[in-house]
C-alpha cells in the first residue's frame, strides 16, 4: 500500500534533485524516482527495514498560481544540517500531483 501511495503522489513524468545520492543527477518520471526512493527507503520493499524519517518541517510556505503549487519548507535534523526542500504541484483531475521535488543540505549549521 504504501508504494502505491508514494507513486500516485507524483505526476508520470516528475523531476527529483536529492542530496544524499553520490551522483548528483536529475530523476525523471514515476519509474527512475521509485528506483532511486527504494535505496534510501528500504521499508518499501521490507517493512522491518526501516529508516527513521522524522520530519518536522519549519517556515512551510505555499504559493498557489492557478492549478500550480510551490511549497518550500526547512528540515532541522539532528545532526544540525539545515535542509531545503521545494515542492512543485500540479492539479491534475482534481488531485494534487508532485511535478518536481527539489532537495538541498547545507553542513555544519550553527
Amino acid at each position: 500500500m504504501t508504494g502505491r501511495i508514494f507513486r500516485n503522489s507524483f505526476s508520470s513524468d516528475a523531476t527529483i534533485f536529492f542530496p544524499s545520492w553520490e551522483e548528483g543527477k536529475r530523476r525523471i518520471g514515476q519509474k527512475e524516482i521509485e528506483e532511486t526512493w527504494l535505496e534510501i527507503f528500504p521499508e518499501f520493499i521490507d517493512s522491518t527495514k526501516k529508516f527513521e524519517l522524522k520530519i518536522d518541517p519549519k517556515n512551510i510556505f505555499m504559493q498557489l498560481y492557478g492549478n500550480t503549487a510551490i511549497v518550500t519548507f526547512h528540515l532541522v535534523p539532528k545532526d544540525n544540517y539545515l535542509s531545503r526542500r521545494t515542492l512543485v504541484l500540479i492539479k491534475e483531475k482534481e488531485e494534487w500531483k508532485i511535478v518536481h521535488l527539489h532537495a538541498s543540505t547545507l553542513s555544519g549549521r550553527k
